[in-house]
């Protein structure tokens, strides 16, 4: 059985197309888990180090699994054949990481109908800010339970820039009464409480006043009468 985690089933279950591209695959498990469970054709799998795509051959040859999976030392699509990839997964970074990689010229190609699955460990903030400056939509968006709860999300590239609130980039299109949206949430607050707290120690009381608003316009998205993604 392939030793796949929650945050990657996820990422699968939002692949469209039957060619995907994995940024940054590490040990190879979702390629492998897509061939083995016929969610993909072909997968092109890559990371910046050597290392991790040792691994990643071991893991195709272990599930025999290592002819529908391709293996690309690049530092993200820059050294990836864009022909015919329908689905470009990104998971396990930071969302700096993610952000950089999608804004890279190597990454033109992801305009022309490229599915999207974004997985950001950290910053979710600042890649929902990108995509939505730089003409991405995200269409859908969870919370998934791993060993913290991450979000997962789905976009694709409409040419159409859509101005978000800073409250926005923290809680995208997840589904408000999603008990582990619930949990992400809590997360990113006592993120903000802290970094409010912070500021206030160090004298900077109208800094610390804005982390605290935008702490109450990401608790009134949670309320059940608000507008949003229910």
């Amino acid at each position: 059985m392939i030793p796949i985690s929650p945050r990657l089933l996820c990422c699968a279950s939002m692949l469209k197309g039957r060619r995907v591209c994995d940024i940054g695959t590490d040990h190879a498990y979702l390629p492998a888990y897509l061939i083995s469970a016929g969610k993909a054709d072909a997968v092109i799998a890559t990371d910046i180090r050597q290392g991790p795509l040792d691994s990643a051959k071991g893991t195709l040859k272990r599930f025999r699994v290592s002819e529908d999976v391709t293996l690309v030392l690049s530092d993200g699509f820059d050294r990836v054949n864009p022909k015919g990839i329908t689905d470009v997964v990104i998971a396990g970074m930071g969302g700096e990481t993610i952000r950089d990689i999608l804004a890279a010229k190597s990454a033109e190609f992801i305009k022309k109908g490229v599915n999207l699955v974004l997985q950001p460990m950290t910053k979710a903030e600042v890649l929902r800010k990108w995509l939505a400056e730089n003409g991405f939509a995200v269409t859908k968006e969870t919370a998934v339970k791993d060993s913290l709860v991450y979000t997962v999300m789905q976009a694709c590239y409409t040419g159409e820039t859509v101005p978000v609130t800073e409250a926005e980039t923290y809680y995208g299109k997840l589904r408000r009464n999603d008990p582990l949206t619930k949990i992400y949430i809590a997360l990113i607050q006592e993120r903000l409480h802290t970094k409010a707290h912070g500021l206030e120690e160090a004298g900077q009381t109208e800094e610390s006043a804005a982390v605290r608003r935008l702490i109450a316009e990401i608790n009134h998205w949670l309320r059940p009468d608000s507008e949003g993604t229910a």
